[in-house]
Parts: structure tokens; C-alpha cells; sequence
């Protein structure tokens, strides 16, 4: 029972059925000696059947918007390789690129399940945010991967406008003037940041800009492979280089090249954003802006860990801003 529970930890009742909820007001050394006693002499409440217990209580709910993109389950990777040795389980939920919506089953667990915090990388789907708000109101520890917009919440994330502004920077000191700037979908916020970064560049480097430089590319291979055979299908107007919203549109454009029977770089240089780990595998390697993916979910797992240990609450918000490198491999050729 409760009382036994709590008689053979050294705390209240009270405190016992706080640490079963995933409450954050226990502090870290009383959870673990709660939690200890509960896997040792097993404890079963109504809310969960004894045989999950003293996993879901140590378990975190991650969700990402898309499966589909190596880029979250690089993500994935990183959450896992922090929150593993420290005895915690992760609970995945996932959409897909058809149904990015799937993502939003994570949230319907918490009548279900006393998961102990969430960590969030949904990318900008609007559908997250009523869910997320549900989160903070239950009191959850919460972190998520970007911001989103509206919401005031712990986060992990990079500089979308500067990591563009930077990967322009670094085309036109190759020589290029004429670039193709392959940006996500319309509505999404991080589309805006990254065109403006563009833009910044071109205007600091006395580049002139014209509306054709600005392409909505999507965020897959295929997006990328059917706005590149657009792009680069007419010899007279074709960029120089290609400057990606992530790089599986940068994929797509390698694809696109190849069926045009165009060379990367001699013919186009092409550079990605994201930094995944099949990049490096491209022929030729791609070039990219990487914010180390794996980097983002190790910090956000941390992050997450500090807030459960009760070294943070709500109303302290923490931020972390991942800084981007751009990795030089061989798919930009210099000009002139």
C-alpha cells in the first residue's frame, strides 16, 4: 500500500503518490529512494497496472513531428543517449510526412499514464500547440525543440535567420551571385527567419535580389528533387548554387541534377542545413549549415533531467541556443 510505501522510504503518503504522478516538487534523491522501494516491494495504484509502474514512472513522453526525417530521429538518438544510463525509458509518438497529426496520440497518454515530463520536437504543426498547452497546465515538466509561437515553455534551439544569413555568406565568398534559396513551407515561421537571412546576406554583400531567388521547396526529397528540375531546367536563368531549407531538399536537388545530367558543383553547388548524418555519405558529400541534431536532444534531455531534479520551475524559464557550424565538404566549387 501507500502507507507501506512511504513507511520503508522515510516520507509521507503524500509524497509517495507525488512521485508515482511525476509531480515536480519532489526533489530528485527522495524520487529515486521512492521509486527504489516501489520496484523492490511493487506498489499498484489505479491509475496504471502494477507491472508498469516502475517503468512509466521513470518514463519520458518524446514526441517529433515526422518519423520520415532523419533529422528527429537523430534527435531521438540524442535523447536517448542521456536519459538511458540515468534508468529512464522514453515513450515515442511520431507523425509521419502524410500525417504529421499522428504525433498528437502522445498527448491523450496523459490520462493514461504518469509519464514523468515531455520533450517536444514537433516542428511548427498549429495542431501541437492546444496539446502542449494541456502539458503545461498539468504541470508536467516540458521541454521542447524550437519555439512555438505563443507559448512560453522551456526550449532548446538554433538561429534559423543567422545560420542562413551564414550559409549565404559563405556561397558568395565562393563567387556566387546567382543562388536559389530553397525555403520550407509558405505558413512556417522558420521558412520567414531563414529568407530573411538570405536577404540580410545578399543586401551586406551588395548582391542584388530579385523575387525569382526565393523558392518554396517543401521539406523532403521529393519537394526538393521536383523545385530543383524546376529550377535548374532552363540553362539561361539557372543558379549557380542552390541553398537548401534542410538537407533531404538537398538530396532531392543531387537527384534532380543527375537526371538534368548536371554535375555537382561544376555545373551547381548545392548546400544543405541540418547537418544529418547522411550527408556525409552523398556523392559528392554535401556541404551543409549543421546545428548537430544529436547535440539537440542530448541538451534538451538534460535540460528535461535539471527540471525533474527541481534545480528549475516553470516560472524560470530556460533556454538553450545550439550553435550551428557550417561543415565544408565538396559540393560548392568556387568561382572565378
Amino acid at each position: 500500500t501507500a502507507n507501506d510505501i512511504a513507511r520503508l522510504s522515510g516520507v509521507s503518503r503524500t509524497t509517495v503518490f507525488a512521485v508515482v504522478k511525476g509531480k515536480p516538487v519532489v526533489s530528485a534523491k527522495t524520487q529515486d529512494r521512492v521509486l527504489a522501494v516501489i520496484r523492490e516491494h511493487g506498489y499498484q495504484t489505479g491509475l496504471v497496472q502494477k507491472s508498469l509502474l516502475s517503468e512509466v514512472s521513470m518514463t519520458i513522453g518524446v514526441v517529433i513531428g515526422n518519423i520520415n526525417n532523419p533529422f528527429y530521429t537523430e534527435v531521438v538518438s540524442g535523447i536517448h543517449r542521456v536519459l538511458r544510463p540515468r534508468g529512464y525509458q522514453h515513450m515515442l509518438y511520431h507523425g509521419t510526412e502524410d500525417r504529421p497529426e499522428e504525433g498528437t496520440e502522445a498527448f491523450e497518454a496523459l490520462g493514461t499514464y504518469d509519464l514523468r515530463g515531455y520533450i517536444i520536437s514537433a516542428g511548427e504543426s498549429e495542431q501541437y500547440e492546444a496539446h502542449i498547452r494541456r502539458v503545461q497546465e498539468s504541470g508536467r515538466p516540458l521541454v521542447t525543440i524550437m519555439e512555438t509561437p505563443g507559448i512560453e515553455a522551456h526550449c532548446v534551439r538554433f538561429d534559423n535567420r543567422k545560420g542562413n544569413r551564414d550559409a549565404t555568406d559563405y556561397l558568395i565568398g565562393k563567387g556566387h551571385r546567382r543562388i536559389a534559396c530553397l525555403t520550407g513551407p509558405v505558413r512556417s515561421a522558420t521558412a520567414k527567419e531563414r529568407i530573411l537571412g538570405f536577404v540580410e546576406s545578399l543586401v551586406a554583400h551588395e548582391v542584388e535580389f530579385s523575387d525569382t531567388m526565393v523558392v518554396r521547396a517543401g521539406d523532403t526529397s521529393e519537394d526538393g528533387y521536383q523545385a530543383a528540375l524546376k529550377v535548374l531546367g532552363d540553362a539561361e536563368t539557372r543558379p549557380t548554387a542552390l541553398l537548401c531549407c534542410n538537407d533531404l531538399v538537398a538530396i532531392g536537388c543531387y537527384r534532380a541534377a543527375h537526371q538534368l545530367g548536371l554535375h555537382i558543383p561544376n555545373d551547381v553547388s548545392v548546400v544543405g542545413f541540418d547537418g544529418i548524418d547522411m550527408g556525409e555519405v552523398m556523392g559528392p558529400p554535401l556541404t551543409t549549415l549543421s546545428v548537430f541534431p544529436r547535440r539537440i536532444g542530448e541538451t534538451a534531455a538534460e535540460m528535461l533531467l535539471e527540471i525533474i531534479g527541481g534545480g528549475n520551475h516553470r516560472n524560470d524559464r530556460l533556454e538553450k541556443v545550439i550553435e550551428h557550424q557550417l561543415i565544408e565538404r565538396e559540393s560548392v566549387r568556387a568561382l572565378g
